[in-house]
């Protein structure tokens, strides 16, 4: 395989895989906790960060500072769900099944869904 595709089929499994009738996204969160520590995701974040800059000399400024924001975000929420297990904190009260970003989401999801039982018809 291509290794240009190769990161995007990784990225495409990560997403089918919620379709599977085992899959349990407590289990994908305590696995990501025991495989990463903080400083190596922060690390790795910064590196990504770096790499990108460094690639694409040329990039538009403004998609480089929304990569960092991006990264920026994504560190900050994996510590807050680090913090959510680690203290045993109910979630339960955070609420964004009407956000937009959540109905954009569910969109991608459902599309997802068909993709995944298409592929799975043909491979019957």
């Amino acid at each position: 395989m291509n290794q240009k595709y190769s990161n995007v089929l990784a990225l495409e499994l990560a997403i089918y895989q919620v379709l599977d009738q085992n899959y349990d996204p407590t289990d994908k969160i305590a696995d990501f906790w025991k495989k990463y520590d903080i400083r190596t995701i922060q690390n790795t974040i910064s590196l990504l960060l770096k790499k990108s800059a460094d690639r694409w000399p040329n990039e538009n400024l403004i998609e480089l500072c929304q990569k960092q924001v991006f990264g920026f975000d994504l560190l900050a929420v994996l510590i807050a769900y680090f913090h959510v297990h680690k203290d045993y904190m109910d979630i339960s009260k955070i609420d964004i099944s009407e956000a937009e970003t959540t109905l954009s989401s569910l969109d991608e999801l459902e599309i997802t869904k068909r993709i995944h039982e298409f592929f799975g018809r043909i491979a019957d």
